[in-house]
């Protein structure tokens, strides 16, 4: 096995690991003649001077498509399809991908997954929000802050899915041993409300106005205050749930936990199964 990643990675007797750019020739030198690559590197946040990671998420995918593999796996996200007021519940594959402006991560991530199609033998997977002890820290931080409330946009319908990261992986090695499949969603069968979503925090829902729920995230990411701001709020002002059928269809996978126990059991601890 052959591993590239900007961090020092564990050894391990079974794996070539290679510290570099995704964008470098040492990266693309690694990874060429590979079998399957699982193109799972990304920059997730913005930077403080306001700028973006496209870069990172465009051109390193570009460097691992000359790689010339003969199945690329690519890690890709539900933010593709936006959050907009009229998305249906669910959403599959052939609902139009409309990135929210705010949101350039996302956008990022749909030109991302052209440069695969293109070139490459693909199998895009776009995942719902994977939550786990492996997860970004970041990440995490933010979704605990459900345990204190969640905020929720007045007039906005919510649904939002959560994905073990095990399910997660399990998605990557499936596809890993499938043809190219091209675009395929990720996500639970279900997916919860603010209500439900609260409920499961055991917390409380705030409703906010959208200038105030898209504002002050935007304002604290600008303070130093938190890792992102409207570019993730904006998640908050429609629906984003995805349909898998299709994972299933084509990659005979089923996520195993659903959204409702995989955000309790993040914030809360496994529960013990009952004994009545």
């Amino acid at each position: 096995m052959r591993a590239v990643a900007r961090r020092e990675m564990p050894a391990h007797p079974k794996l070539r690991a290679t510290r570099a750019d995704l964008r470098s020739r040492e990266a693309r030198r690694a990874l060429e003649g590979a079998d399957v690559v699982f193109h799972l590197g990304a920059a997730l946040w913005r930077d403080r001077a306001g700028s973006d990671a496209g870069s990172v998420n465009i051109e390193g995918t570009r460097n691992v498509v000359a790689a010339r593999p003969g199945l690329l796996v690519v890690a890709s996200s539900a933010a593709v399809y936006g959050a907009w007021h009229d998305n249906p519940l669910p959403m599959d594959e052939t609902h139009a991908p409309r990135p929210n402006a705010e949101c350039l991560y996302a956008s990022h991530k749909l030109a991302a997954e052209g440069v695969a199609l293109d070139g490459a033998p693909t199998t895009v997977l776009r995942l719902a929000a994977v939550l786990g002890p492996a997860m970004d820290p970041q990440v995490a931080r933010a979704a605990r802050g459900y345990r204190l409330a969640v905020p929720a946009v007045r007039g906005a319908t919510q649904a939002l899915q959560f994905l073990h990261e095990d399910d997660a992986t399990s998605a990557l090695v499936a596809a890993g041993g499938k043809p190219p499949a091209g675009i395929v969603n990720i996500a639970t069968d279900d997916w919860l409300d603010a209500g439900e979503l609260a409920a499961a925090a055991r917390s409380r829902v705030v409703r906010l106005p959208r200038r105030v729920a898209l504002g002050a995230p935007e304002a604290a990411f600008r303070l130093r205050l938190a890792p992102a701001g409207a570019d993730r709020a904006i998640f908050l002002t429609g629906p984003m749930a995805l349909s898998s059928d299709r994972a299933a269809s084509r990659l005979g996978w089923r996520a195993q936990l659903d959204s409702r126990r995989t955000i309790r059991d993040f914030l809360h601890g496994p529960q013990e199964p009952s004994t009545s």
